[in-house]
């Protein structure tokens, strides 16, 4: 077991004396630029005299930066502290050198704190499960501490979900030589958010983001991630597809941060969205801060609706125009997930897609 990685995790005296300190999520705060931050109820232990929360950016982090949690005083999101201020019980589980193991975690409170050590070389597969207990909010945290050379894939698929306020926070570690592969596919109806802190520790760590929202009516679901490339010839992949309805809205808030002496990094991040109503919207705004010349990193956005062309050829040969919608709809989002390797996450992934 990591002692260091462990030892710290923030307590919760020390998680709400720091939310104290930043006090509420505000609109000017760039963790929060996009999120409706008036439907955050105010935790009781915050009591009425609060700072209000500052707009914070990530430092520059070095090559040399130790492999451990963000101390509590460090920390700037509100989502990453709120389990743990609320006495969240943590689970906490090491799954040794070269292990093989597939896992399904499930919070069954409102608020759960996940704790994994994976050692060398281990190849691990996480599903992420719901809990579908309907409460105001429910918050989860995720540290993840990924030894040299291990494989590790994260992923969730869960059926629609109608919890008023969720969120979702991964502290993820990777040492050299280290894989990460992290999935999902959302199809919520109400409020949510996943933010996603990666810091790459060792050379040769990747990590891989793929994820899908079909979202319809007044879902309103938010992503926010931070990739720290603190090491040499390491390597980020974000790929971010949305089919967005009714009066859905979705946000895309993606940092790429490039160490330095950081040699050979290469980064990609790419927002498609297709909007399928007048009133459906989507927010992206990423951002790259390079601190090292020798790097090759890129970001792309597209907005747009089904290809006009495409559906043409589909009606004229006799495809009735709801078909032809589904059909399309159904092929972009099945190549978000198509070049992950044959694995339980593919195979999950791909089922709720309809491939079988």
């Amino acid at each position: 077991m990591n002692a260091e990685f462990i030892q710290n995790l923030p307590t919760a005296e020390q998680a709400i004396a720091r939310l104290r300190e930043l006090g509420m999520p505000k609109r000017n705060n760039e963790l929060w630029s996009f999120f409706p931050v008036a439907k955050i109820p105010t935790p009781e232990f915050m009591g009425t005299n609060f700072a209000a929360s500052p707009a914070t950016s990530p430092a520059a982090p070095t090559a040399a930066t130790a492999t451990t949690a963000a101390p509590a005083n460090q920390e700037t999101d509100f989502a990453a502290l709120l389990p743990i201020a609320n006495n969240a019980r943590p689970m906490i589980r090491e799954i040794v050198a070269g292990a093989a193991e597939m896992a399904m975690l499930k919070c069954n409170n409102d608020f759960g704190h996940t704790v994994l050590d994976i050692g060398k070389g281990a190849k691990v597969s996480l599903e992420i499960l719901d809990n579908k207990v309907t409460h105001d909010i429910a918050a989860e945290r995720f540290d993840i501490n990924v030894g040299e050379n291990a494989d590790v894939e994260i992923f969730f698929a869960n059926p629609a979900c109608d919890l008023p306020l969720r969120f979702r926070h991964f502290n993820i570690h990777e040492a050299a030589g280290s894989t990460v592969r992290f999935s999902s596919i959302c199809k919520d109806t109400a409020i949510g958010r996943v933010s996603i802190e990666c810091h790459l520790k060792g050379e040769g760590a990747n990590f891989d983001y793929r994820s899908l929202h079909v979202l319809d009516g007044e879902a309103s679901q938010h992503s926010r991630l931070t990739i720290y490339h603190e090491a040499p010839r390491t390597t980020s992949t974000q790929l971010a597809r949305n089919l967005l309805s009714g009066s859905a809205r979705v946000s895309y808030d993606g940092s790429v941060i490039v160490g330095y002496d950081c040699t050979g990094v290469n980064s990609s991040q790419l927002v498609n969205t297709i909007l399928m109503s007048e009133d459906a919207s989507v927010s992206v705004k990423p951002v790259l801060k390079i601190y090292h010349d020798d790097v090759e990193c890129t970001h792309g956005n597209t907005v747009g609706e089904l290809d006009a062309e495409q559906m043409f050829y589909l009606v004229s040969r006799g495809i009735p125009k709801k078909a032809a919608q589904e059909m399309l709809m159904r092929s972009f989002a099945q190549e978000t997930f198509l070049p992950l390797p044959d694995s339980p996450a593919k195979k999950r992934l791909m089922a709720e897609l309809g491939v079988r």
